[in-house]
């Protein structure tokens, strides 16, 4: 077995082990190649740091790995791991890693993060194993709106951009890594701003994706909560997807006002995660 980086592999070929590994996970899942390209694009994948294991030359695991730095740390998310299912069983996992782990050293990351099902015990019992924590539960939603829509005397408007100071200032939880900044910035044009005003002034926004009928972010000003601007929001997101389902992943699980609204309005928690965690140390696993 041979352990290398991805970034001279053909595209089509992670595609291909993509989808075989996921063919049977718990929630199954398929990827044309354009949304792998555009997964890899939007949630900066690198496949420079990126690390496949192959036998006799052909692919057949992956750990997609994508980095930022914030707040003067280098952080390295792993963005899908995969192994095709004649391969399982194998230790894989933890023989890419001891690969990638000693290249992230050299480039001072400093916290590995990544998300895995509440339901996959054999990947959680892996991830523990290595080192990872459990950092937080997120929880991700899906359904039909319904909603009656209140009198909130505000008016939901498009912006033309990401008003991102003023954004953070509602911010009760920082998003996972699939709808932060960085992240969202990369979907551009993909996306629907919309501002909640009153008198003016923004109190409320949403970020929302009209093709695959998102939710990214929504949050509201603190001083403002519990006026109908939730449901006004909702409510435009309503009409722009004509009564299609829609969903919105990740909420952070401490965050009970935005679970317990999601719930009023006709969304189920359908599945949730865990966000895991490992602090880089000076030592390999």
């Amino acid at each position: 077995m041979e352990f290398k980086n991805l970034e001279n592999i053909d595209i089509q070929d992670v595609l291909s082990v993509f989808n075989t590994s996921f063919s049977d996970y718990l929630v199954p899942f398929h990827l044309t190649l354009d949304q792998l390209k555009s997964k890899i694009v939007t949630e900066k994948v690198d496949m420079s740091i990126s690390v496949g294991s192959f036998d006799s030359g052909k692919l057949v695991s992956f750990i997609l790995n994508a980095e930022k730095i914030e707040d003067g740390q280098r952080i390295v998310y792993n963005a899908g791991t995969g192994i095709i299912p004649e391969h399982r069983g194998k230790g894989l996992v933890r023989k890419m890693y001891d690969y990638i782990l000693p290249i992230l050293q050299n480039r001072k990351a400093c916290i590995l993060t990544l998300e895995v099902l509440e339901k996959n015990e054999a990947a959680i019992r892996a991830y523990t194993n290595l080192g990872f924590n459990i950092t937080r539960k997120l929880l991700c939603f899906k359904g039909n709106v319904e909603l009656t829509e209140r009198d909130s005397n505000v008016l939901i408007q498009e912006m033309s951009s990401f008003q991102w100071e003023k954004f953070r200032s509602f911010w009760d939880i920082e998003p996972s890594w699939q709808n932060s900044v960085m992240v969202i910035e990369q979907m551009g044009k993909d996306c629907k701003i919309l501002g909640a005003y009153k008198e003016d002034e923004v109190v409320g926004y949403t970020i929302y994706n009209p093709a695959t009928r998102k939710i990214q972010q929504i949050a509201v000003d603190k001083s403002f909560r519990k006026k109908g601007i939730g449901n006004k929001l909702l409510s435009k997101i309503k009409q722009m997807s004509e009564g299609q389902a829609i969903s919105i992943n990740n909420v952070d699980d401490s965050s009970e006002n935005t679970c317990r609204f999601l719930t009023s309005i006709g969304l189920e928690n359908w599945v949730s995660q865990f966000e895991m965690s490992y602090k880089i140390q000076s030592s390999a696993f």
